[in-house]
């Protein structure tokens, strides 16, 4: 989640709301944040107060010279390019510190309910590593779901950490979302050791109704490799008894695997695993490695240039493919694949993480193109304008 900050007034506890740019254009009563991009925007109607009785706060650019009136809370100097890139409709959350955190992106493909810091694996490349949760996180979470009733967002993304370490907080939050975004499509990201248990899986599935899609990484053939990856002794078999409980209740089921040294050199064997022993997975994603976190620290060890094992992706998506098992690949630039394997090719980074190199700029696919991660220490070595 993109953050920011800026200079507090009169904010004396967390304020989250729905940002507005116009002050006659409230999404919901009470719950509105007007972002002053300009000078022209502060109109005398807004400075003697005849409109702030539904404003919860104001952003105000540090283009803006400008004084908070009333007591309503504000936050000042915000980066201009920053105020003008929130757009009506994001929702953002304000601290008593300054800092902020825009929870969702009207204009982005790419939202997701962070539900949990926590996890139960210790992925060796995972680019989140778990710590403890904030206060409140729940809270927090089922406040952004009431706001988004008014925004309407077309699909969300749910994850962590592990969501299912919530247990029926989970499952709250899966229904809450069925109740006021019930339109709104979910992917739930979740290593499904937990679903094993059949009566928490069939509790997960009623709750999200039809509008739900569970994607499970599994990241090799063998329980040697797999666990060893994930850290958790036991995971492999956890995780496959979560899928099984899954397909029992015709739930909808995707699998992910990361791509690095350690996984590609079995894509053969792993991908004969899942078309003899998973064939009701409507997906599998081959990912590219996010390089931060814990896959920078063992980046020596995981690091494999994609343009020099496309072939081996190739092989396992062509293996899939003409056994009518849907495929798509995360995360890798067009111009380390083959042409073949472009309309596998997602741009599938999170808006906020996007970024291209200069050289991009004269490349003709860069629209088509998944760019790179801005977080990442390292991408591929072959990357050119096509």
């Amino acid at each position: 989640m993109k953050e920011f900050i800026g200079v507090p007034h009169n904010i004396n506890q967390p304020i989250m709301g729905i940002i507005t740019t116009k002050l006659n254009n409230w999404f919901v009563k009470n719950s509105s944040i007007f972002v002053v991009k300009d000078q022209n925007q502060l109109s005398k109607k807004f400075s003697l107060g005849l409109n702030r009785r539904h404003l919860m706060a104001s952003v105000v650019s540090d283009h803006v010279q400008f004084s908070p009136l009333g007591g309503i809370p504000c936050l000042s100097d915000v980066n201009g390019e920053v105020c003008e890139a929130l757009n009506a409709g994001d929702v953002v959350l304000i601290e008593p510190s300054g800092n902020a955190t825009i929870l969702y992106l009207k204009n982005s493909p790419h939202n997701s309910l962070f539900l949990t810091n926590r996890c139960n694996c210790l992925c060796i490349m995972c680019p989140q590593p778990p710590t403890a949760d904030p206060e409140n996180l729940l809270g927090m979470n089922l406040k952004l779901i009431s706001l988004l009733g008014k925004v309407k967002p077309p699909h969300l993304g749910i994850t962590g950490g592990e969501p299912t370490l919530l247990g029926d907080d989970l499952i709250k939050i899966i229904a809450e979302c069925g109740e006021k975004i019930p339109n709104t499509s979910l992917t739930l990201l979740t290593n499904a050791r937990k679903l094993q248990n059949i009566e928490f899986a069939k509790a997960l599935v009623q709750a999200g109704r039809c509008k739900l899609v569970i994607e499970v990484p599994l990241f090799s053939d063998n329980d040697t490799e797999h666990d060893s990856i994930t850290g958790a002794k036991g995971s492999f078999y956890e995780t496959l008894r979560g899928l099984y409980s899954l397909a029992l209740l015709e739930q909808p089921v995707g699998l992910r695997m990361v791509l690095h040294a350690l996984t590609i050199e079995r894509l053969p064997q792993y991908t004969e695993f899942i078309y003899r022993n998973l064939p009701f997975v409507i997906n599998v994603a081959f990912m590219g490695m996010e390089t931060t976190g814990l896959a920078e620290k063992n980046l020596d060890l995981l690091w494999a240039d994609p343009y020099e094992y496309w072939h081996k992706l190739n092989d396992a998506v062509k293996f899939l493919v003409r056994r009518n098992v849907p495929v798509s690949i995360y995360n890798h630039q067009l111009c380390t694949l083959p042409r073949d394997l472009w309309p596998f090719a997602k741009r599938s980074i999170s808006t906020w993480k996007e970024t291209y190199l200069p050289l991009c700029s004269e490349c003709n696919e860069k629209n088509n193109c998944c760019g790179i991660f801005v977080t990442g220490v390292k991408h591929s070595d072959f990357l050119n304008a096509l």
